[in-house]
């Protein structure tokens, strides 16, 4: 799957861009505060209906402008077929579309143009808090895992009714009648996530040792956010007190966490920051390999600013692998590309928010 044009307006210093990126590795250089991670953070928004890098569409949408578009051509050649998308977003309004009709769910612009992100601040991935974690855990069973939505907004609306019945004071029965549903779906969830982590240990597991860096490779133990072998409905019993002192259900799989553990340490405290770049990175490319090996064909990876996060052989290693994964490719770098330009397929220079292809 890959976008076969691009059209942006509006967003931050970007000028009215066009292009026709190609299905492989795609490099966009130019001096910083060019525009090149604005470049990347377009599709994003066309992807999921928001940013990797900023929140807050107010920050994105260009100084001169009251509303920014990104519409895009997204070629699905194991369909065989093709489909227009598009989005607009003013500060208070988004509008998002698939061949020219509306959609109320940005769900299907995930589907419609599956992305990954890869950018400096990755090693939160690694150093962050338990949501960056979960977060990358979810986007995987999103795309692998057919039930996975429905699961997610089951538990999301058995928590959001129990969280509001635990603040307004109601009696035990009120909140206690969330418990089943919310136990119901979170004991899947939790399963999903815990087979989901058996599988990205063994793809990391094949990167470091193909990357020979087998130091990096943590244990992926999954910490699903209640006492282990203890069911989720008794959890919800014994720790009603504590929820009713807190206003909020401090339990279940909102709370889990995936540790990373080197030799019994957390990586984040025994891996350089360099280190835990490399194992972010490598679990960015799990995603990208788990998506594949499901559908068949690869997501769209964004790639912000690659040559300065990895050392040469490192470098070597993730080119290599994007060079043979048929991903189609957005990357982004300085000025000098003669460490990576024999794996490029396209190259486009980005100056003051223009952008043109370098033949």
């Amino acid at each position: 799957m890959y976008l076969k044009s691009l059209n942006v307006t509006g967003v931050r210093n970007l000028s009215n861009v066009q292009l026709q990126p190609g299905a492989g590795i795609n490099y966009f250089y130019g001096a910083n505060g060019a525009g090149k991670t604005s470049l990347l953070e377009s599709v994003s928004l066309l992807s999921v209906g928001r940013s990797f890098r900023s929140g807050k569409i107010s920050t994105i949408i260009n100084n001169n402008s009251t509303e920014l578009t990104i519409s895009g051509l997204v070629e699905d050649p194991q369909r065989h077929s093709s489909q227009r998308v598009g989005i607009s977003k003013t500060r208070d309004s988004t509008v998002a579309r698939i061949d020219g009709q509306n959609i109320n769910r940005l769900s299907l612009l995930a589907h419609a143009v599956p992305s990954v992100s890869i950018s400096t601040s990755n090693h939160e991935l690694v150093e962050g808090g338990p949501g960056e974690r979960r977060n990358f855990l979810d986007w995987i069973l999103f795309h692998v895992d057919h039930t996975f939505v429905q699961l997610s907004k089951q538990y999301k609306t058995a928590l959001s009714q129990r969280n509001a019945a635990l603040r307004r004071g109601s009696t035990d029965q009120l909140v206690l009648m969330w418990n089943q549903e919310l136990a119901d779906a979170g004991e899947a969830i939790a399963g999903r996530r815990d087979n989901i982590c058996q599988q990205i240990q063994q793809s990391l597991s094949a990167f470091s040792t193909q990357i020979g860096n087998a130091e990096i490779l943590p244990e992926l133990q999954y910490r699903r956010g209640w006492t282990a072998d203890v069911p989720l409905t008794e959890s919800l019993m014994k720790n009603l007190d504590n929820c009713r002192r807190l206003n909020t259900t401090s339990i279940g799989p909102h709370r889990a966490d995936v540790k990373l553990k080197v030799a019994g340490d957390e990586a984040r405290y025994v891996h350089s920051r360099g280190q835990q770049k490399l194992l972010a990175i490598l679990m960015k490319l799990v995603q990208v390999d788990l998506f594949t090996e499901h559908h068949g064909q690869a997501p769209i990876l964004l790639f912000d600013d690659m040559p300065s996060e990895l050392d040469d052989n490192a470098r070597e290693f993730v080119l290599d692998y994007l060079r043979s994964s048929d991903v189609q490719v957005f990357l982004t770098g300085i000025d000098d590309v003669s460490k990576i330009k024999h794996y490029v397929n396209n190259m486009f220079h980005v100056k003051l928010g223009e952008i043109k292809n370098v033949v």
